[in-house]
């Protein structure tokens, strides 16, 4: 039943992509409208969201931004429907990759790689970094199996759905990679290790019980999701961080910037505490490309978690629950 669901769901979306983008854009006005306007989707959460992390804002900035911030939300929405049935070259009209060459020295270096990523431009239009098929060089990293990290969904019909629209999209780039779920990564990678692998991860999600490193994120105690960390230090993988910043609506500029190439050299911690500096630079740049509605500061730091985290950045900010 889920299958013959995920597959009317597909057959659905697949129609509304093939409208042109600009009514695409048409659509996402009025849901941004409706969403702000008439049930005030998640106001509460998005205002305190900005207001925590932005705290010298003025009122009426902070109301811009999420006024900004609704419009952005669902423009991610209908661009990742558009380009199901957009073209390779449709989609790098609108995704450019500043830095390739990057990318393409640490892949010519390793064999695998570890990319993390937040929620930051449109992540389901990454496919468009590899570039067009037919310009790319033999040595590019795009050569390199670009495999999506993913948690499943809860809803099968859904969770199928969405596999389906990821592997579609990097299927148009030419790329034998696909969608892997994060319990299996690890077992992936030590699979076979002279294949060549991009793993990308999206890590500014909360993080589930008892992940422990702790930073100061968006002007608040935080803790982060320790899986690229891990998995990057036990393995010996080289991380890269991808920033992807909407310059204006329908387009999204790619960067690179390297982490480490020796794990194993750095102090526990580093890592995650690096993406989490490079992700919270982003943000600062443009503040309303995140995405604010996600309740990500959930759990409540213990009286030892608060007087650690005092210690390491010498600040006495009272905040009595987040992370």
């Amino acid at each position: 039943m889920s299958k013959i669901l995920s597959y009317i769901l597909w057959g659905t979306v697949y129609l509304i992509s093939l409208l042109p983008l600009k009514v695409h854009y048409w659509i996402s006005d009025f849901m941004a409208f409706f969403l702000r306007k008439i049930i005030a989707y998640r106001q509460y959460a998005i205002f305190i969201n900005l207001s925590r992390s932005f705290p010298d804002l003025e009122y009426h900035r902070l109301r811009a931004l999420a006024k900004e911030y609704y419009r952005y939300m669902c423009d991610i929405m209908m661009e990742s429907i558009w380009c199901v049935s957009a073209s390779e070259k449709q989609i790098c009209r609108i995704v450019k990759t500043a830095n390739p060459e990057l990318m393409d020295d640490i892949c010519a270096r390793h064999n695998k790689v570890v990319v993390v990523l937040g929620h930051r431009g449109n992540w389901e239009l990454i496919g468009g970094m590899c570039g067009e098929n037919g310009k790319r060089s033999p040595d590019s990293f795009s050569a390199h199996n670009i495999m999506l990290v993913y948690k499943a969904a809860e809803n099968q019909a859904f969770d199928l759905l969405f596999r389906k629209m990821r592997m579609h999209q990097f299927a148009k780039f030419r790329n034998p990679g696909g969608v892997i779920e994060s319990r299996r990564i690890i077992r992936h990678i030590m699979k076979d290790e002279r294949e060549r692998s991009v793993y990308m991860l999206i890590a500014d999600q909360s993080p589930v019980p008892g992940e422990k490193i702790l930073t100061r994120f968006l002007n608040q105690p935080t803790f982060m999701i320790t899986g690229p960390e891990y998995i990057s230090r036990r393995l010996d993988l080289p991380v890269v961080y991808l920033d992807m910043e909407r310059e204006s609506r329908g387009k999204y500029v790619i960067r690179f910037s390297l982490i480490t190439e020796n794990p194993g050299e750095t102090e526990p911690g580093f890592i995650t505490k690096e993406y989490a500096r490079l992700l919270e630079h982003g943000i600062c740049k443009d503040k309303y490309n995140w995405l604010w509605s996600h309740k990500r500061w959930k759990r409540v730091l213990t009286r030892e978690e608060r007087e650690r985290y005092r210690e390491e950045y010498d600040n006495d900010f009272p905040i009595e629950e987040c992370a």
